[in-house]
């Protein structure tokens, strides 16, 4: 899942507006990030939301409509809107969409522009729309903050973070004192940002990058997968294999009613839950074999 750079501003940029149901904007805003906005704003309107949305280039227009067809919203004439935006200061106007944020009980992810953490806070700098992965989505935030407790109450030497996308879960379970972090993305402009995200942060010396977990030897004590629930229940086995005995996935990235696909999925595999995280309908699982391999 990743997003544009507001690093190099194009001339004039474009938004769309979605108006939809409520219990269907998560999954909405979702797809307009997957199609290459860098976030989203939310307006409540008459018990529907109003999603804008900002593309670089002209917005994926059917692309959008169908995806809301496939998933049942009922969009009317005026439901979806675009237009192209010009002549604004985007290096200042976009900065206020992406405040600071304070995750679980240690971990500050913020901007460079805004990088002094509070005492007892642990500093995350990411550069946001660079690529998916700022602490601004629920789903990253259930993995930070169950990824926080995993570091406090287990050992944990050896993690994998999934579809790395910005880094920031990598970066996190570094700083936060674990030795060695592969992060793996198939996108290769995600995996220099995140290698840049890295060197910000001064943990480039415990992250390893790959392209692809094939070409990574031996298990994971410990694996966070930020992805889809139709990659994740697809990739169950595969993800289950890479775990060491007593192992424990996060993953996120679901909302609330596919969260028993997921969790039978992994239940197949002798993974059982541990703990739970929700905010905005999005679900974060914390799974742990059950059983020595």
């Amino acid at each position: 899942m990743h997003a544009v750079s507001y690093g190099d501003m194009a001339a004039a940029w474009f938004e769309m507006t979605v108006e939809v149901s409520r219990d269907l904007s998560e999954a909405v805003a979702n797809f307009l990030v997957e199609s290459g906005s860098p976030g989203t704003e939310w307006e409540e309107r008459d018990g529907n939301v109003r999603l804008i949305a900002y593309f670089s280039e002209p917005p994926p227009l059917e692309a959008v409509r169908r995806f809301c067809a496939d998933i049942g919203a009922a969009l009317g004439a005026a439901a979806i809107q675009t237009r192209e935006l010009a002549d604004e200061d985007w290096s200042q106007n976009w900065k206020p969409h992406f405040p600071p944020q304070r995750i679980g009980d240690r971990l500050y992810v913020c901007p460079p522009w805004d990088s002094t953490p509070p005492p007892g806070r642990v500093e995350i700098v990411i550069d946001p729309g660079m690529a998916f992965g700022t602490g601004q989505h629920a789903s990253t935030r259930g993995c930070l903050t169950l990824l926080e407790w995993a570091v406090a109450s287990h050992q944990i030497g050896r993690a994998l973070d999934l579809g790395t996308g910005s880094g920031v879960l990598a970066i996190a379970l570094a700083k936060l004192g674990v030795r060695e972090v592969w992060a793996v993305d198939t996108d290769p402009q995600a995996l220099a940002i995140a290698e840049q995200n890295g060197a910000r942060n001064g943990v480039k010396l415990s992250l390893q990058f790959a392209s692809s977990v094939g070409q990574i030897p031996e298990a994971f004590d410990f694996i966070v997968a930020n992805l889809f629930a139709e990659v994740l229940t697809q990739r169950a086995m595969q993800l289950a294999g890479l775990l060491a005995a007593s192992g424990m996935l996060i993953c996120s990235g679901l909302l609330r009613g596919e969260e028993q696909r997921v969790r039978g999925a992994y239940e197949g595999y002798g993974l059982e839950l541990r703990k739970r995280y929700e905010e905005d309908g999005w679900v974060t699982l914390a799974l742990q074999r059950s059983t020595a391999r």
